[in-house]
């Protein structure tokens, strides 16, 4: 990310004035590039001259310290650069020349502004992973993976990052129930965020609904700061609709009206595409109603299949995430499967609905006809997960 920079002094010829303003003009621009590059305590940038006044002393000495400054910046940035301009020497005492070695230093420093050295961005927190070639663009990048909650501390953030907030899944319904919503998705390819310390949160999934009447519980939200995915929401029991969710709406039980809707407006199949460099407000795959006309999830297919999630590469290789959850039933009718992206499968008779995925958001699968005390009961959504990533080299 280019920087801006005060202006240089410009090139003088022998007997020109201004010669204090011309060290003055150095001294601010040294300064910049210190704080824009070389910020303490992760460099150890050379003194900058004092400022000049008329009449002042130690003329070699602030001729000196404008060398070594540019020789610190050499040798940290451009070290293997055979264009970098050639530093003048070390002052001495009653040395002419004073003019071109003030050309010299300005050649150098502007050639500085000109090639501003590559800065990364660094943080700590979470499961951290360095990625070769990711994507398959030759660059290296560091991948920051929270499975749990925690705290994401940047040190240095000099370009966007990429963050991914994936929230948990919904609960699956009882006694042929609907699956539960997938985990709301929410994505940026370029989120700018400052130096210090960011909460994260991991959604949990929702808990399965026991009995007729209670359907499953939504997910729980996952956040970076105010980058906030919502819970899916949680299938119904029989005879019951779909709990709304944050993103993909729960299925309705058999028997019941509908699915829930997911927010805003209808839960889909993981959202539709949009152009890279925007913020991407998936919502996760709808709960699949249970097996019969008229009962789709919110999202989720009408026959009972969980939606699909939302398939991204912010780890260096696609993932889907936030699929919903498969609607379960009575045999012979049969169950359904969850959708791509860690949707549990629904069950049949006395069986418990497949649990969602943790760390994908998955919808939990609808339980089966509950004829057994305790059984047909839903499964449990997946946990959500929060990955930040950012290139490195």
């Amino acid at each position: 990310m280019s920087k801006t920079l005060p202006d240089l002094p410009p090139f003088r010829v022998p007997g020109s004035p201004d010669h204090i303003n011309d060290h003055d003009l150095f001294d601010i621009w040294l300064a910049a590039v210190r704080d824009a590059f070389y910020p303490s305590p992760q460099y150890d940038f050379p003194p900058i001259p004092d400022p000049a006044v008329h009449g002042n002393p130690g003329h070699v000495e602030a001729h000196n310290r404008l060398r070594a400054c540019a020789e610190y910046m050499k040798a940290t940035d451009y070290a293997s650069d055979g264009n970098f301009p050639p530093i003048p020497a070390a002052a001495d005492e009653g040395e002419q020349g004073h003019v071109v070695a003030h050309n010299e230093f300005r050649d150098v420093f502007a050639y500085v502004a000109a090639h501003q050295p590559s800065r990364y961005n660094a943080a700590t927190g979470g499961s951290v992973k360095d990625v070769s070639n990711y994507n398959g663009t030759g660059q290296r990048w560091r991948v920051h993976t929270f499975t749990s909650s925690g705290t994401f501390t940047i040190t240095n953030a000099d370009q966007p990052f990429r963050v991914l907030c994936v929230a948990g899944g919904g609960g699956g319904g009882w006694n042929k129930g609907g699956g539960g919503g997938g985990g709301g998705v929410l994505y940026t390819s370029s989120r700018i965020m400052g130096v210090g310390s960011q909460g994260v949160q991991v959604g949990v999934g929702g808990e399965p609904g026991r009995g007729n009447g209670n359907n499953g519980t939504n997910g729980k939200d996952s956040y970076l700061g105010t980058f906030r995915a919502k819970g899916g929401g949680g299938g119904a029991s029989q005879g019951g609709n779909g709990s709304s969710g944050g993103s993909g709406g729960g299925g309705g039980g058999n028997g019941g009206s509908s699915g829930g809707a997911g927010t805003p407006g209808q839960g889909n199949h993981g959202g539709k595409p949009q152009p890279p460099s925007q913020t991407y407000p998936y919502r996760g795959g709808g709960g699949g109603g249970a097996t019969k006309p008229g009962n789709p999830g919110g999202g989720g297919s009408s026959d009972g299949l969980g939606g699909n999630g939302r398939s991204l590469s912010i780890t260096g290789a696609p993932v889907t995430y936030g699929g919903g959850g498969g609607a379960g039933c009575n045999s012979p009718h049969g169950y359904r499967s969850g959708g791509s992206g860690g949707g549990g499968s629904g069950t049949d008779n006395d069986n418990a609905g497949g649990n969602g995925a943790n760390g994908y958001g998955g919808g939990a699968g609808g339980g089966g006809y509950g004829s057994v005390n305790g059984g047909g009961v839903g499964g449990y959504g997946g946990s959500g997960i929060v990955i930040i990533a950012y290139q490195i080299g």
